[in-house]
């Protein structure tokens, strides 16, 4: 892993985001302070309307700030032009790109647009770079095909490659695995993290995957609204009540043992449940989603795991009746019927 503590990539100095309308100004996020070191990923997580999207595109130089100051490696973001901007930022977004005939390898190629001629015509270096790019993203067998054709999966790693041709020191992505599936959101995610600990890139992503966050995040910046967001590892923000505090709703809390939201469902039952660990979860998980609540200590209605070599075995008591299950299934109609 490439460690850059000491480097920060982008720094927020009581930064005020929003819109001007005349003489007005809609704050949407105020007094921001938040730090993003080299070789880090960050996850900026929070309700829909936020800001998350403002945010990204105004550290990315897109819009304006209303106030406050954005560091880029210690340069004012103002004083940068637009040229190294884009030297310094790739930027992401989730929009379909609509580019007609072009191929996997000459949308990627558009990435060295900051360090072509007036020409745009491509050197060793660059061709160099595009090859790198499609080689780490997987997307080499792509190459000629149209974007028109790619899935959506295919498309999201395609930008990543164009970013990643585009050799600048940070990526900043907005919602990259929005419409994909589970497998394609944990592929993107893991490329990223591999990304920033391997290269040494900065990554600053907005997200709703939260769960996911949990597990490839260095730290997450999770914003509120207003002049509220905090920021820290996924651990710390776990520990704090942050998750918690982030949705605050009758239908779903945050399970801090586990690292994953739940839906509440109305515990009517108690059993207690014991037994063989690799199957302890998986069962409380179900009798928990049934309206049951788990203890350890003894109750009326007892559960014990057994394991034989690969096969469980449910041993389901109370008073008077005594029996056995081999699948949870089986253990939840036993109950029911108790």
């Amino acid at each position: 892993m490439i460690s850059g503590q000491n480097h920060i990539a982008i720094e927020l100095n009581d930064l005020t985001i929003g819109y001007r309308k005349g003489n007005l100004q809609l704050k949407i996020l105020e007094k921001l302070n938040a730090r993003l070191h080299k070789g880090e990923m960050v996850c900026l997580v929070g309700e829909n309307g936020v800001g998350k999207s403002t945010l990204l595109r105004t550290i990315s130089g897109v819009q304006q700030p209303l106030a406050g100051k954005i560091l880029i490696d210690r340069r004012p973001l103002d004083e940068i032009s637009s040229m190294d901007l884009a030297k310094t930022i790739s930027l992401v977004l989730t929009d379909r790109i609509y580019a007609g005939n072009l191929s996997v390898k000459e949308l990627v190629a558009l990435g060295r647009y900051p360090y072509t001629n007036w020409l745009g015509k491509l050197m060793k270096e660059d061709h160099h770079k595009i090859d790198w790019a499609l080689e780490i993203t997987g997307t080499r067998y792509l190459e000629d095909q149209l974007i028109s054709e790619l899935s959506d999966g295919q498309f999201q790693k395609t930008l990543i490659a164009r970013a990643l041709a585009q050799d600048s020191d940070m990526i900043i992505l907005d919602e990259p695995t929005a419409h994909l599936d589970i497998v394609n959101k944990i592929i993107i995610l893991k490329l990223l993290k591999d990304l920033a600990s391997n290269t040494g890139k900065s990554i600053l992503m907005a997200t709703h995957e939260l769960e996911l966050s949990l597990q490839v995040a260095d730290l997450i910046w999770m914003a509120f609204g207003k002049d509220r967001m905090v920021t820290g590892t996924p651990e710390d923000l776990i520990i704090n009540g942050s998750f918690n505090r982030m949705i605050d709703h009758d239908a779903i809390h945050f399970d801090d043992l586990h690292g994953r939201f739940r839906v509440k469902n109305m515990a009517d039952k108690m059993c207690s449940l014991a037994g063989d660990k690799s199957a302890y979860f998986l069962t409380q998980n179900a009798l928990q989603r049934k309206g049951w609540t788990v203890s350890k200590e003894k109750s009326e209605i007892s559960i014990n795991i057994l394991k034989n070599k690969k096969e469980f075995t449910w041993q389901v008591k109370n008073k008077t009746i005594e029996k056995e299950a081999s699948s949870i299934l089986e253990m939840l109609n036993i109950l029911n019927n108790m």
